[in-house]
């Protein structure tokens, strides 16, 4: 036999459902005479390389199997093939006065159902939240509600003033149940709860995905790799490797980083490899290990870094939001990146720096006395030096229930920088507000405590927070699979 020929054959097993108990030994003994298999097979070379072809193919069959069962749609990400997808054929637009709701998408596969939708006509209401802020619930036929994995993302949201705006979110819900179709998206409200339509639902019907929906794919690395300065290669998948029992799939979810690291830096999550490229997703951990806590930006087209392969080269990469988890903890950064094949190894991914939050604090005291009095006022005029700024406090006045403090600096310090507090008091309200003139701006706060409010020998405390850029490099390195 040819070797392409075993090879089809091998693949044709492959295409086949294979129980994940399958008895294999058991399966060909009982077809056998009645002397042991051992003898029987010592006896018969011919069948005994047969027994070892089929067992190969059975597991490659395995294999394969586990292999399918992701699947990458653009715009979407990834999804669970173990059981047919149903998906919104076409969008629904639906309208009720100048509110208008399109449900954009919907995919159910085995591992959720996500909702793509956007709201338009929204009235801006200047000083006021425009919107209600409660999720839709997506129901069954039967009245069941189901939970939601990943709550609203809002993103495209758009407005000017005094014009309507819009927004467009997406929704992570359970999966839906096998054989059902119809479901029904409930939106408890849209503006402020009172105002405008209530309880307004959109009936949706599912429909088998077409054919080749999903882009087939395969998690080849799922590996955290340390940073800069050490090269670490995640390991080349193998026949071996690729046997195995994976975890449950929830695209939805992010990578949780090891509680192991001891270095901020790249790291990489997992490498997704389709037919005609390879997607690399990871993140930037700051381990608490900088001088200052790393400032996220979220902005996954902002702060990107560059990357080459083994001869140096540039390479172009992809964006992938639709892979890229959200940020869902402090001090992670996730990203996803994807590279078209053929890759020369290793690439090289470098963050050239990054941005950390620096601060610096000090403090004076004042004696407010047993009784203040609304009214009363004290003329400090203390300077204040924090980093690279000077601040003059000007004075304090009680007001009802609580104090105005009043400062001012230079117009080189930055806005919003100094945060200003009574120690060991928790204001209700924290009020600023800023008037900019010619060589200075000047500042007052109010500070608003429940009754009664802080009184006696106050201890004041001012600090200033500014973002400076912190120079790397953090590299990672990762070396595609031998082909």
């Amino acid at each position: 036999m040819k070797e392409n020929n075993i090879k089809d054959v091998l693949e044709a097993i492959a295409q086949r459902n294979v129980p994940e108990d399958v008895n294999l030994m058991s399966f060909i003994a009982s077809r056998l005479e009645r002397k042991s298999l051992m003898m029987t097979l010592r006896t018969r070379p011919v069948l005994l390389i047969m027994v070892v072809l089929l067992t190969f193919a059975l597991l490659t069959g395995v294999v394969y199997a586990i292999g399918n069962l992701l699947g990458y749609v653009p715009g979407i990400g990834l999804v669970d093939q173990s059981a047919p997808i149903h998906v919104l054929k076409n969008p629904i637009r639906v309208r009720q006065g100048a509110l208008t709701i399109r449900v954009l998408k919907v995919v159910a596969d085995a591992s959720q159902t996500l909702v793509v939708y956007s709201v338009a006509g929204i009235p801006a209401r200047m000083g006021s939240q425009p919107i209600c802020g409660l999720s839709p619930h997506l129901r069954l036929p039967n009245g069941t509600e189901l939970q939601v994995l990943r709550d609203a993302n809002i993103g495209g949201i758009g407005s000017e003033n005094g014009f309507p705006m819009s927004y467009q979110t997406q929704i992570s819900y359970a999966p839906v149940p096998a054989k059902i179709e119809d479901i029904v998206l409930v939106f408890p409200c849209i503006l402020p709860i009172g105002i405008g339509p209530e309880n307004w639902q959109v009936q949706i019907h599912l429909s088998p995905a077409p054919k080749d929906y999903a882009t087939p794919a395969l998690e080849i690395g799922a590996t955290f790799v340390a940073s800069n300065p050490t090269f670490v290669k995640v390991p080349t998948p193998t026949t071996d490797m690729r046997i195995f029992t994976p975890e449950p799939n929830n695209p939805s979810m992010p990578a949780v980083p090891t509680s192991s690291l001891t270095a901020s830096g790249l790291y990489l999550d997992k490498v997704i490899e389709l037919p005609n490229a390879y997607i690399l997703v990871g993140n930037f951990t700051d381990a608490g290990d900088l001088p200052g806590p790393v400032e996220i930006n979220l902005d996954p087209y902002e702060d990107l870094p560059h990357m080459e392969d083994g001869a140096g080269h540039r390479v172009i990469f992809k964006v992938r939001t639709d892979i890229q988890p959200d940020n869902m903890q402090g001090g992670v950064r996730y990203w996803a990146y994807e590279v078209a094949k053929p890759a020369q190894g290793p690439l090289t991914i470098t963050l050239d720096q990054i941005n950390i939050a620096v601060s610096d604090t000090t403090q004076f005291t004042f004696d407010a006395g047993t009784d203040p009095q609304v009214g009363q006022r004290w003329e400090l005029n203390i300077p204040i030096h924090l980093r690279n700024y000077e601040y003059v406090i000007d004075s304090v006045e009680v007001i009802e229930n609580g104090y105005l403090f009043k400062y001012h600096a230079g117009n080189d310090v930055p806005q919003d920088s100094l945060a200003l507090s009574i120690g060991g008091y928790s204001p209700e309200q924290d009020n600023g507000r800023a008037v900019q003139k010619e060589i200075l701006t000047e500042y007052s706060k109010d500070l608003i405590y429940s009754t009664p409010f802080p009184t006696g020998q106050l201890t004041v405390e001012l600090t200033v927070t500014e973002t400076v850029p912190l120079p790397g490099p953090w590299t990672l390195t990762w070396t595609p699979p031998d082909k």
